[in-house]
Order: C-alpha cells, then sequence, then structure tokens
C-alpha cells in the first residue's frame, strides 16, 4: 500500500510479546510514555551536552514522589513502569536538523509517542544478539517502522553531542532543489544517517538506564529486502561469517559483494555522477570530524514475475533508492561516530603496519577516505548505459 512499509518488510519482535521482566518491555514503554510528555505543549526539557552525561540522584523529596507516580503507572499500564526521568539532549539543534529532512515537530512525536488509551509500548525490539556487526547496542522501531531508535554508549553521546552543530550545518546545507527528481533524490541530499534526536532515560530501580539516539530508517521501504550489504571499502576478513549467515537476515560484507559482482546502477552517468559527489561531501565532512569506519549500507529488493512497474512514489519514506529492471537498491551511510582515537591508531599500526596489512577497516580519517571513495568508484556506482532513467 502506498505510504505504508509492507508487513514483510518489517522486523524485530513487538514489544507487547517480550516476556514481564525483560527490561526492554519496561524501556520501550517508559521510552513511548516520555515522547507522547515531550510532544506536548511546553513539556520539552532541554539539556546541554554536558549536562546530560551526568547521572542524576533522586533525593527524598523526589523519590517520594516517583514512588506515587510508580503507584500510578502500575494501575495504569499492562507492564511494570518504575519511576523515571528523562532529558532530551539537544532539543533546538535536532528541532533544526528535523526541519532540514523535512519532519515537522508534531508528526515527529505523533509517531514515536504512546497514542491515547494505549496501555503497552507498540515498539518493535531487536535485541543486541540479533543486530549485525560487534556493537552491543540494541534497537527500537517505531509502530510504522520509519523510525530506529538506537543505544547509545558514552562515547557515541560525545562524539555525536561534538560534532552536532557541524553536522546541523552540513545536512542544512544539502537540501535538495524543487526541480531535483533524479532516481536516487530526497527531500535532502546527504547520504549520512539522520539523527532526529537523542534522549536519555534514568529508572529509580534496578532498570537499566539507557540513551537513545533517534534517526530514520531507510530501509522502511514498500517493498522488502531480500538482502543486505554493509560495505567499508576494507578486503581484510571483510566477508560474513557463518554465524551471520545463519540468521535470518544476514549482512554480506565487500568481499561477498564483490564475489557476486553486485552494483548500484544507474541509468545515466549523471545520476552516477550525482550520487558518487554526495558520497565524497558526506565522506569528507566526516574526515573533518576525524571519523572513520563508517559503512555504505545496501538493501536490495529483487524483482519477481516481471515487477518493473515500481515507482519511488509508492514509497512509505523519503529515501534513497536505485532502480533497475531487475532490482531496487536502498542505501546510505551508516555508523559514522567512531573517533580516530588512541586506541584506533594503535589498531592502525600493530595490525595494519607492523604486519603488513593495510586492507585492514581502520585507517586514520584521510586514509579511509579516499579508500572508500576509490571503493566507490571500483566496485559499488555503475552505469547500465539505458538512459531511460530511473525514477
Amino acid at each position: 500500500a502506498i505510504g505504508h512499509v509492507k508487513l514483510e518488510n518489517k522486523i524485530g519482535t513487538s514489544a507487547a510479546d517480550l516476556e514481564d521482566g525483560d527490561p526492554l518491555k519496561t524501556i520501550t514503554l517508559a521510552t513511548q510514555r516520555a515522547l507522547q510528555s515531550f510532544g506536548g505543549a511546553g513539556t520539552v526539557k532541554s539539556v546541554t551536552p554536558d549536562d546530560a552525561l551526568r547521572s542524576v540522584e533522586f533525593d527524598e523529596a523526589a523519590s517520594a514522589a516517583a514512588a506515587a507516580a510508580e503507584t500510578e503507572a502500575e494501575e495504569a499500564y499492562s507492564t511494570r513502569q518504575p519511576a523515571f526521568q528523562c532529558f532530551e539532549m539537544c532539543h533546538d539543534k535536532f528541532k533544526d536538523i528535523r526541519e532540514a529532512f523535512g519532519i515537522s515537530e508534531a508528526q515527529f512525536y505523533a509517531v514515536l509517542g504512546l497514542q491515547k488509551k494505549q496501555v503497552i509500548s507498540s515498539f518493535s525490539v531487536i535485541g543486541s544478539g540479533d543486530a549485525s556487526g560487534k556493537s552491543p547496542s540494541f534497537f527500537f522501531l517505531s509502530p510504522d517502522q520509519q523510525y530506529i531508535l538506537k543505544s547509545c554508549t558514552t562515547r557515541d553521546v560525545k562524539t555525536l553531542t561534538r560534532i552536532l552543530s557541524s553536522y546541523r550545518d552540513h545536512v542544512k546545507s544539502c537540501a535538495a532543489s524543487a526541480d531535483d527528481d533524479s532516481a536516487a533524490s530526497s527531500t535532502n541530499l546527504s547520504l549520512l544517517p539522520r539523527y532526529l534526536g537523542l534522549y536519555k532515560l534514568i529508572f529509580q530501580d534496578d532498570t537499566p538506564d539507557v540513551t537513545l539516539i533517534v534517526m530514520t530508517n531507510f530501509f522502511a521501504a514498500a517493498h522488502e529486502i531480500h538482502s543486505k550489504f554493509d560495505l567499508k571499502g576494507s578486503t581484510y576478513h571483510r566477508e560474513a561469517s557463518e554465524k551471520e549467515r545463519a540468521k535470518s537476515a544476514p549482512v554480506y560484507k565487500d568481499l561477498d559483494w564483490m564475489r557476486e559482482g553486485r552494483k548500484i546502477r544507474f541509468s545515466t552517468e549523471d545520476e552516477v555522477q550525482s550520487v558518487r559527489e554526495r558520497l565524497e561531501a558526506d565522506t569528507l565532512y566526516l574526515s573533518s570530524q576525524k571519523l572513520i569506519d563508517y559503512s555504505l549500507l545496501v538493501g536490495i529488493h529483487e524483482m519477481k514475475d516481471g515487477a518493473t512497474n515500481l515507482r519511488k512514489r509508492d514509497e512509505a519514506m523519503d529515501i534513497i533508492s536505485a532502480r533497475s529492471s531487475t532490482e531496487i537498491q536502498y542505501f546510505g551511510l551508516v555508523d559514522i561516530l567512531t573517533p580516530f582515537v588512541a586506541q584506533k591508531r594503535a589498531e592502525t599500526i600493530c595490525t595494519g603496519t607492523l604486519i603488513c596489512r593495510p586492507g585492514i577497516s581502520c585507517q586514520p580519517p584521510k586514509k579511509y577516505q579516499k579508500r572508500f571513495m576509490n571503493f566507490v568508484d571500483e566496485e559499488i556506482l555503475a552505469c547500465t548505459g539505458t538512459g531511460t532513467g530511473n525514477s
């Protein structure tokens, strides 16, 4: 259906189906309650990045009020709700960023907040064991799956808040012109992750505190994703493990992509050049911020039964894609918050230089960006030469 993510393309486990006592069941409901509150007039509490990183202690008066709130919440909701506080970080900057991506405040909070008379979370959950990669993060997805909420480390928060002003300026400079109707066009030309909000929840009981970053899900497509690839431009050990391949939705890597002879194909050289310029601008920005280890994530929908009449306007989201007669490819940059700090420098020297492995993933920012773009030119972008367009 136009404007909706198809059922077969939805991922995760419904929070309502989690076992009682699972902390994620508690956290999902608390998150939606907080976002519902932030969406109301005059309720937004904005704190500075430094303040947001401090722990919060409950004094006796606050504890008494919290206990009363917890009793009321247990009666009102179908799962345990301890007293908690939620802080929204950098509200003004994120409001500017949401506007740059064409997302209104009303739309944002209406989708993410708990609906009236709702007694349990409507989020879907992906636990850390089901996610790809080495990160221990877990993920929540909004009911329409258009937004992802990812748990953050302290380092992630520090990095994001450090770059947030320049990130805002960069994405605002990438606003698409009204006459840009290319195959991969959207309201914003940046291929960076679309970070839309940052929230910290602190619980009074033993429920673990959590910081969540909200971003768009560029796989929230109208068409089922059949395969995914995480591409860094590195070839050292960059193939899906047997454990990863055994998952129901594995994420493949650079060597897998190359062995299958994959490409993101456009019908004209102008389209190829447009996407390349966007990737170049975004990765140069990341390099200027001393960030590495990012990837281009590609999701592929394979056409079946000669279905060639799929159009971008069928999509539920303002997403970026390339289309050919055989498949639709959705793509964007992910995992951009890794700074090149002392530990990464040591990894490069010990693993890469001393053992003669220049193909390892970790490289200094400028080298990482150059290698990434070389891989884009040699292995990712291609022109079919049909000249018919992909819209």
